[in-house]
């Protein structure tokens, strides 16, 4: 579900788009709500998604078991560490690194501190 143009703003959020609003966005989103059985709710795509519990779960759904311990901790922590866990259980799954997200991607940009 990776694009090689992730940091070229195609799939993230850039100022002048809402992240969540295109087409692929609206076709993931459905794809993972089919397979997981689970919807976003209210949520867009991306803070559907910032936790890492859709994810992970999309994952044991293709693959049972891929992902064997999902935190379900409403922290950031424990968001970072089901993406961590996901990512890596796609690399085990045989993706490269540079099939990937970076786990900065999901975060929500309107919350890190600007450096200037």
């Amino acid at each position: 579900m990776a694009s090689p143009n992730v940091r070229d703003g195609e799939w993230g959020e850039t100022p002048h788009q809402d992240s969540g609003s295109g087409p692929a966005f609206i076709e993931a989103q459905h794809w993972i709500e089919q397979v997981t059985g689970r919807g976003f709710g209210d949520k867009d795509f991306r803070t559907g998604l910032e936790n890492g519990i859709l994810l992970c779960e999309l994952l044991n759904a293709i693959k049972p078991g891929a992902v064997r311990k999902i935190n379900r901790l409403p922290t950031p922590i424990a968001g970072l560490d089901n993406i961590t866990l996901f990512l890596r259980a796609c690399e085990e799954l045989g993706l490269k690194g540079s099939q990937l997200f970076d786990p900065g991607d999901l975060q929500d940009m309107a919350n890190r501190a600007s450096v200037k």
